[in-house]
């Protein structure tokens, strides 16, 4: 089964605008409807201060030249400092208001962007292509308060600038027209100049992740010692430093291109206001403009022109923030390659493959070909053979990681696709080789995760002295609250084995119908394996248990081995069945029998 796990949805900069601001509204229209009133506030707010100061500068200069009483300067005082009292609380209070809903907000979007991850399917995340899209989502993450906050001082500017250009234009039409003509070039080249930038970061975006990867193992206090040890030091920083010199000068290039751009429209803003204010000083030599209206116009041409370049930027980071959205949107809008099914299963669980082949994204080998099995309720099975065999493949199928590429799985008659995961998922558990530890929380969180800490805590202690764990956790100076990491305070640093011994009493807590366990005991002792694994038995009796292991003493405990060997089932039946049939399966034993003598 293939599904595209990399579409892209076609955005649009204004309408993934629009999309973002509808989003920050589900945090409360409260927040939208003050950004609203208070963008324009702004916008009017700065023409009325131009107002008020051309008045007053206009009342002292009369005053300075003619003489006369001076009652109207100090009208215009007090209306300007009125002004100024209004503003300044109105301007904390937004200030307040922002960082509130920029919490929110924040927490909206990251929210959205954890479920969406959830909701994503394994062979999304294999895809090196929407991997990229997902590194540029996570960007956009950080510029979307930015974001917000643009977009309010784009609508305030927009109004200080209309505002200016309708009072400007009823004196000196052309002028008008000329600003508003200046203008329109300026944003155009600006929005070339950002989809030649964001074409650029997607075609170096493979180097900028090895280098930020390759930076995290030189910088990750846990894996340099291995690197010292290696003497991998000097080639893993040659790795960063290659990477990152391509980007940086990819990039470069680019804004280098981008410095004639710069250098048609800079000098704009200057010569237009150098030729309004000629215009305006000739209208008021020739008696044909007061010194009043004078003053307010050139006040407001500044204004004007200064709002054009602040709109034209505020555009251009607008432009250039939209596409870092559409990269988010788009990934927030792309649907799962492996959808969640709507038939819900029960346990006991009947697994059947049948006949099922498969590969993974991107890679035409086949990993397992034409392999068909059961698993009854209730059975004990083991997975046995070579590296690279399909062990491991078959376990992230059995989880519907993906589907099979042919043939079909099903539980209990259903097929796969069709499977309610949480139904499916409520009913297992599982440890991978990788399995999941979270460092930074304690013992506990770690035994009890995805359960009710209440309802489990003392079945906790209870199964933690199945696999060995009770000593070394009561030795800890918090017990079972301390955490897995020591560079906390109440944090300690455990052995691969503990740590493994603290994945299977996790697994075990869980109490799933199916027992899923793969290679669990690879860093423990041979002895402590053979207890826990009589104790694994002996709890999880009556129910399945499918184990991958290269310890044979482990294997032969199970009732059926299925035997693997370029992804094709060899071999299938008890212990002694194998070794009667003189197979794959005996030379293995047989090997490490012998290394143990």
């Amino acid at each position: 089964m293939k599904s595209d796990t990399h579409q892209t949805i076609k955005q649009r900069p204004l309408a993934t605008l629009w999309w973002l601001v509808r989003l920050q509204t589900r945090v409360g229209s409260f927040f939208s409807i003050w950004k609203a009133v208070f963008s324009v506030y702004q916008g009017a707010v700065s023409i009325l201060f131009t107002y008020i100061g051309a008045r007053l500068l206009t009342e002292i200069t009369t005053i300075a030249l003619k003489g006369g009483a001076p009652h109207e300067v100090y009208v215009w005082l007090v209306a300007m400092l009125v002004m100024s009292l209004i503003d300044s609380p109105l301007r904390s209070a937004d200030a307040l208001i922002d960082r509130r809903y920029s919490q929110k907000v924040d927490m909206l979007i990251n929210e959205l962007m954890i479920q969406k991850y959830y909701d994503l399917s394994q062979e999304q995340f294999d895809d090196e292509k929407f991997a990229v899209k997902l590194s540029r989502a996570e960007d956009a993450l950080i510029s979307m308060q930015r974001t917000l906050g643009e977009i309010t001082w784009f609508c305030s500017t927009v109004i200080r600038f209309a505002t200016a250009i309708t009072t400007i234009a009823v004196v000196a039409p052309v002028i008008g027209i000329v600003i508003l003509l200046t203008t329109i070039p300026v944003v155009r080249l600006k929005m070339k100049q950002n989809k030649a930038l964001d074409k650029a970061y997607k075609d170096v975006q493979r180097y900028d992740r090895i280098s930020n990867r390759t930076r995290w193992l030189l910088l990750d206090r846990g894996t340099m010692p291995e690197v010292r040890i290696m003497g991998a030091f000097h080639h893993l920083l040659t790795i960063w430093r290659d990477n990152i010199h391509t980007y940086n000068k990819r990039i470069y290039e680019v804004n280098k291109r981008g410095l004639f751009y710069d250098m048609l429209t800079e000098p704009m803003e200057p010569l237009v206001e150098f030729a309004a204010n000629v215009y305006f000083f000739s209208r008021l030599i020739a008696g044909r403009l007061a010194l009043s209206r004078f003053i307010f116009l050139r006040g407001l041409m500044q204004q004007a022109s200064a709002s054009a370049t602040s709109m034209a930027m505020s555009f251009e980071r607008l432009h250039e923030f939209s596409i870092d959205l559409g990269n988010f949107r788009d990934v927030f809008e792309t649907a799962a390659a492996l959808p969640n099914g709507t038939v819900e299963v029960d346990t006991p669980f009947t697994v059947e493959f049948d006949h099922v082949s498969f590969h993974y994204p991107h890679n035409d080998k086949l990993v397992l070909n034409d392999v068909s099995f059961i698993i009854f309720p209730g059975s004990q099975l083991a997975l046995v053979g070579e590296n690279g065999a399909g062990k491991s493949t078959i376990i992230r199928l059995l989880l519907r990681e993906y589907l099979p590429t042919a043939g079909e799985i099903r539980v209990n008659g259903v097929p796969m696709s069709q499977v309610n995961q949480e139904s499916y998922y409520a009913g297992i558990s599982n440890l991978s080789q990788d399995f999941l530890t979270l460092y930074h929380l304690s013992v506990q969180d770690n035994l009890l995760m995805g359960l009710d800490p209440k309802a489990h805590y003392k079945n906790m202690k209870r199964v933690a002295g199945l696999v060995g764990a009770t000593e070394f956790i009561n030795e800890l100076p918090h017990g079972y609250k301390q955490r897995l990491d020591n560079s906390y305070e109440d944090g300690s640093e455990l052995s691969g084995g503990q740590l493994q011994r603290l994945g299977i009493a996790r697994a075990l807590l869980r109490n799933g119908d199916m027992l899923l366990l793969d290679e669990p005991t690879s860093a423990i002792d041979a002895k402590a394996e053979y207890d826990i694994f009589n104790n694994i038995y002996k709890e999880h009796a009556g129910r399945t248990t499918l184990i991958i292991s290269h310890r044979f003493s482990t294997v032969r405990k199970a009732e059926k081995i299925l035997v693997l060997e370029r992804g094709r089932v060899i071999e299938y039946g008890s212990h002694q069945e194998l070794v009667d049939f003189g197979g794959l399966y005996k030379d293995m034993f047989e090997t490490q029998a012998e290394g143990y003598k």
